[in-house]
This record gives structure tokens, C-alpha cells and sequence, in this order.
């Protein structure tokens, strides 16, 4: 399926079908989605498994909760990529969690930052905390709820209760802000 108009109403249709409980159209709806899904989840992962396991995952939400889409919000496609989102990003705090492999030894280089490095980091987030109390309280609020917590802009216009489209223009004319205060 394509990003054009047509394509994405035929996604939006197949998911309120999901809604009502329709199988076959849950079955088509993934044959279309999957695959797309599947290449952007082993991008995000670095490895097949993980990313399989959250577009499993994935879809067993989207079967679960298809009645929670909303067409007025945005497209299909998109809720389904922010479901996706939200499922990697927990498994990524989850297997952070837990690293794997070897512990350090003597012969590791220290990855810690130099004493330069330190004064740099934290001379940058004073800045960027005083260019996010530039903004107005209406742009800052959806920004650190999608950078800092992780949430999808679905969920932030959710737990927000505004539209959609008014949290992404939100956060875009934030960034544009935040941008020329750190004079990027």
C-alpha cells in the first residue's frame, strides 16, 4: 500500500472492520501493513527477533484495541505505527534494563565522559532548559511528553485531550522555536 488518499482509506476501512470484529479484514490489514512495519521495527531494533516480536505484539493490541482508533485522529496507518512505536520503545527500556554480554574489565576503554565533555553536557542542557521555558506552557507540555516520556502523539492528544493534528502543530512550531533559540 502506498501514502496515497485512496490507499490509506482502504486502511482506515479495514481497521474499523477490525473494530466490528471482522477476522478477514484484521488478516488483509496486516498482509498490507506487516511487511512495512516488519523493515521499519529491524531498523529501529538492529535485529530480527526483537523486531518481530514487537509487530507480534503489535498486532495482537491492534486486534484488542481496534475499537480505541479513532478516523477522525488520523490515518490507520499512522495509529498503527504509533502502537508499534510504543511497543519498542518498552522493549527497548526493558532489555536496557537487563544488558547482556560481558561486564568491563581492565582492558575496556572507560566510556565515560572527559571532564570537558561533562562541563559541554551540562552547559547544553542549561541551555536547552532556558530555551524550553520560552515556550508557552500549551508547546513545552507535548514536547517533553513525546521526548523525554516517550509517548506518541496519539497518546499525548489522549492523555492531553486535544486533537491530534493540534498536538503535531504543537510540537512542530515548538521544535521551530526551540530551533532558533539554540541557534541550530
Amino acid at each position: 500500500m502506498d501514502d496515497t488518499p485512496p490507499d490509506l482509506e482502504v486502511g482506515n476501512a479495514l481497521m474499523l472492520a477490525c473494530a466490528s470484529g471482522d477476522r478477514q479484514a484484521f488478516h488483509q490489514l496486516y498482509l498490507n501493513e506487516a511487511p512495512r512495519m516488519l523493515a521499519f521495527a529491524r531498523r529501529f531494533t538492529g535485529e530480527s527477533a526483537s523486531a518481530e516480536d514487537a509487530l507480534q505484539d503489535t498486532f495482537v493490541q491492534v486486534w484488542k484495541n481496534a475499537n480505541r482508533f479513532r478516523r477522525e485522529r488520523g490515518s490507520a496507518r499512522s495509529w498503527l505505527y504509533a502502537v508499534l512505536r510504543y511497543r519498542l520503545l518498552n522493549q527497548h527500556r526493558r532489555d536496557s534494563r537487563y544488558p547482556a554480554g560481558d561486564f568491563p574489565d581492565q582492558d575496556w576503554p572507560d566510556p565515560g565522559l572527559s571532564p570537558e565533555q561533562c562541563y559541554l553536557a551540562g552547559s547544553d542542557r542549561k541551555i536547552m532548559i532556558e530555551c524550553l521555558k520560552t515556550l508557552r506552557v500549551e508547546r513545552r507540555r507535548p514536547i517533553l511528553m513525546a521526548y523525554y516520556m516517550g509517548l506518541s502523539y496519539e497518546q499525548i492528544a489522549d492523555s492531553l485531550s486535544v486533537p491530534l493534528g493540534t498536538i503535531k502543530s504543537r510540537i512542530r512550531s515548538g521544535l521551530k522555536t526551540l530551533q532558533a533559540c539554540l541557534q541550530l
